[in-house]
């Protein structure tokens, strides 16, 4: 039985979790990958001089420039995930009713990859401009969401029109939707798979036990990051240089921007932060929603009638 609103609900508390934990990884990742500080002066776009303030001060400052764009980065985790959930949840009933239309069934492992696979591409369509508007937020110190926001239409073609607008917002879906593919065949694949192989040799159950969820999330947070990484640095640059900036041109699309980056900066770029992402920001994210997500589940289960069955099926153990 289906509960796409459970999955809704369940990845709608890992995200807010995850953001709240995690977003000066998030700020530190997309200013590295643009060359800038990765203590920001939010005033002056500058590195942050510390020079001349007392301690207490010096922190608070360091604080505010790593939760930089904090509300615009929630507004984006928190639907991002609740979506990426129930997608996955409603591909698997899709699917289901397509098997039992042609009467042909995939195996249980084609079937998690094509969910997964599909789920990337949906979530896109929804991730991309809220990125965009949180690297505005982080990266440009336009504020929070709806100063970078306006911030973001105020770079749309004029005399303004409803087709500008959403190629303004829709800069980057490309890359993206190539980099969420990716990291959700890492997530509700990939992952999956690992912990149940470091289960079977430890001799344990990896819908229970810690040590191989957290293996898994690791190891296939690095895997998925790796092959993803350089959709990121290309997402994040066309996303920061929008209508106005020199760069805008350079990085007008996916091929035009790797043609750029590479001509300019050499393949070195195109992996820019990735020791953040591979191996700080994908594997805790995802030991955190990995590990809160079934706390959730099994929290919420008894406010959604027949949430048990399904869960399981679309939880991040595969």
């Amino acid at each position: 039985m289906s509960n796409v609103p459970l999955e809704f609900a369940v990845g709608s508390l890992a995200g807010i979790l995850d953001c709240v934990l995690l977003h000066w990884v998030d700020t530190f990742k997309v200013r590295r990958q643009d060359g800038r500080a990765l203590l920001l002066d939010l005033k002056t776009g500058g590195a942050l001089s510390f020079k001349g303030m007392a301690p207490p001060a010096a922190a608070g400052a360091a604080f505010r420039s790593a939760y930089a764009g904090f509300s615009t980065n929630f507004s984006l985790k928190v639907p991002y995930m609740a979506g990426m959930f129930a997608c996955m949840e409603a591909n698997r009933v899709v699917l289901d009713a397509t098997e039992r239309f042609l009467g042909r069934e995939l195996s249980p492992t084609a079937r998690q990859a094509v969910c997964a696979a599909l789920t990337g591409v949906e979530v896109s369509l929804l991730l991309s401009p809220l990125e965009m508007v949180r690297i505005q937020g982080q990266n440009c110190g336009k504020g929070g969401l709806f100063d970078a926001t306006r911030a973001v239409l105020d770079t749309a073609p004029r005399p303004r029109s409803a087709a500008g607008v959403v190629r303004t917002f829709g800069r980057g879906l490309g890359a993206t939707s190539q980099r969420e593919l990716k990291y959700c065949l890492g997530q509700f694949f990939l992952c999956g798979i690992i912990s149940r192989e470091v289960a079977a040799a430890l001799g344990g159950d990896a819908e229970r036990d810690f040590l191989p969820n957290v293996v898994g999330a690791c190891l296939g947070g690095v895997a998925c990051t790796a092959v993803s990484h350089p959709d990121d640095v290309i997402k994040t640059r066309m996303q920061t240089h929008l209508r106005g900036s020199q760069l805008h041109g350079a990085y007008g699309s996916y091929l035009s921007s790797l043609r750029y980056i590479l001509q300019t900066e050499g393949v070195a770029a195109l992996f820019k932060s990735a020791a953040i992402r591979c191996l700080v920001r994908v594997p805790l994210g995802l030991t955190v929603i990995t590990l809160s997500s079934s706390v959730f589940r099994k929290a919420l289960e008894p406010a959604f009638a027949g949430g048990g069955a399904s869960a399981e099926r679309a939880s991040l153990t595969g």
